[in-house]
């Protein structure tokens, strides 16, 4: 019994000597928090706040007829464009935090949007970039966290047939 002491003091005491010995560092553990939000210049987003928003652009026409309040209506040539700009925040919280040693958490993320749907028809657009179902666009490699505006845009073909217009953008954020 008394070996068995010594030994766990003499281990308690190398412990104590080597700094960095008594903690390890663990990898830094990264929360992403993403949320998607009205702009101030935009459309009033349903949801605006959370991490799945609704946009009810209501009924439009490429010629004539209402446009609603932060939505831009243009045309040109074949097609018309409806866009409106609308806000991404993301944060990062180190859930290592209560570690006795400083951790670096991610300085950056990676942001991607795809259309949920095929749309061989009309042409959706997040931040300049062209969405499809088939591939994911990357609208930024090193996105700062906290919130940064993106432009939404549809174009429809003057020969498209009315009717209503609804599709998916899934976003994705992963930290760097």
């Amino acid at each position: 019994m008394l070996r068995a002491t010594k030994w766990a003091i003499l281990a308690g005491l190398v412990f104590w000597l080597l700094p960095g010995a008594s903690a390890q560092c663990l990898p830094a553990v990264c929360s992403l928090t993403f949320t998607l939000r009205s702009d101030a210049s935009g459309l009033t987003l349903g949801g605006s706040g959370t991490s799945s928003v609704s946009m009810s652009l209501g009924s439009m026409q490429a010629f004539g007829g209402p446009v609603p309040s932060g939505v831009t209506k243009t045309t040109a040539g074949s097609s018309w464009t409806i866009s409106t700009p609308f806000d991404v925040t993301v944060t990062c919280k180190n859930l290592t935090s209560l570690l006795p040693c400083t951790l670096a958490t991610s300085g950056s993320y990676v942001l991607t949007a795809q259309l949920q749907s095929a749309d061989a028809t009309n042409t959706w657009k997040v931040g300049g970039l062209t969405l499809t179902n088939v591939s994911v666009s990357t609208l930024s490699s090193s996105a700062s966290y906290g919130q940064t505006a993106y432009t939404f845009a549809l174009t429809v073909p003057f020969n498209e047939s009315s009717g209503i217009i609804s599709n998916h953008i899934n976003f994705v954020a992963i930290a760097n």
